[in-house]
């Protein structure tokens, strides 16, 4: 069967060549790539047609792109169930990334957040020789099969609007460091993710863990970043004292005062600023009630819990 591809085409930004779709009628047959029906075009038909592949196992992640609306490999893609699917084909480059030519993205930005993680172990005297257990193993397990694809930061929201931002591809990696049981400097390179851009600017919307084609799951690495961090003492910023607040505010009352929090997140100064923010809030009927909150019933249930919390911290100290 013929389907109809619609590629984008586009020469470097900035340097002319517009964006603007092609179509392409590709005869396809069952078990056929997305990567195998590019090769097709680029050899019978448009040999000016670029893309990035090279291993075509879903290995290398070079293939990587925007594919109906989603990031995806190519080569891990059949056609027909996909074009049953949406009804259509359509591909792009990868988002968040500037275009270099058609579907090939300019990787730089990403391979620069990946340095700024500091890549390798800098274990001291001390850990260098500490035995990894398979329980040790386990827990950096997902972060070490980050094949460096790209989808995740492509669909990353916070990226999207802050180019500054870390993203999950080096955050999940990160942890594949700050986790090992190997690693000296856990503290420090805590504080320095803990800063602005870096691993409090996510905003959970959870796209990097949807759209991984190798389950690592980044935002579970994130989380797992964060607690750390707090663990260390790392809490001199807004995140770490966003979490303070909302802990505290379900240990007094059993629920979130969200008035209270704003200030306790961003200091009394910073909070005033956000006066303009709240009219429009009430306006919208959106406004928390800055009054002192009731406790909830059963109280007696919630202290429990934290007391629960605080033994088995306890335990695992010791």
């Amino acid at each position: 069967m013929k389907i109809k591809f619609r590629i984008s085409r586009s020469g470097p930004v900035g340097k002319g060549g517009e964006p603007h779709f092609q179509a392409y009628d590709v005869e396809v047959s069952e078990g056929m790539t997305v990567l195998e029906a590019l090769l097709k075009i680029a050899d019978e038909e448009d040999p000016t047609f670029v893309f990035r592949k090279s291993c075509r196992s879903a290995i290398c992640g070079s293939c990587a792109m925007t594919i109906n609306g989603f990031s995806r490999l190519a080569c891990a893609t059949q056609i027909i169930p996909e074009y049953e699917k949406m009804g259509e084909m359509v591909l792009e480059p990868l988002k968040n990334h500037s275009v270099q030519k058609d579907l090939v993205v300019d990787f730089n930005p990403f391979w620069k957040k990946i340095e700024r993680i500091t890549p390798y172990l800098t274990p001291t005297e001390e850990s260098i020789g500490e035995a990894v257990t398979k329980k040790d193993e386990a827990a950096i397990d997902a972060s070490q099969r980050c094949i460096m694809c790209g989808c995740c930061n492509s669909e990353c929201n916070t990226l999207e609007i802050d180019p500054r931002f870390i993203a999950p591809a080096a955050l999940a990696k990160a942890w594949r460091f700050v986790g090992d049981v190997r690693e000296g400097g856990q503290a420090k390179r805590l504080a320095r993710l803990s800063e602005e851009h870096g691993i409090w600017d996510c905003v959970r919307c959870v796209h990097c863990t949807q759209y991984c084609p190798k389950d690592v799951s980044p935002l579970k690495e994130i989380e797992l970043l964060r607690s750390a961090a707090m663990k260390k003492g790392v809490t001199d910023n807004r995140g770490a004292r966003h979490v303070e607040s909302m802990v505290e505010s379900v240990k007094r009352v059993g629920r979130l005062d969200e008035a209270s929090m704003t200030f306790r997140t961003l200091g009394f100064l910073r909070s005033l600023g956000m006066i303009p923010f709240g009219i429009r809030m009430e306006i919208h009927g959106k406004m928390p009630f800055p009054i002192i909150f009731p406790k909830i019933e059963k109280m007696e249930e919630i202290k429990t819990i934290f007391r629960e919390l605080e033994n088995s911290e306890e335990k695992e100290k010791k």
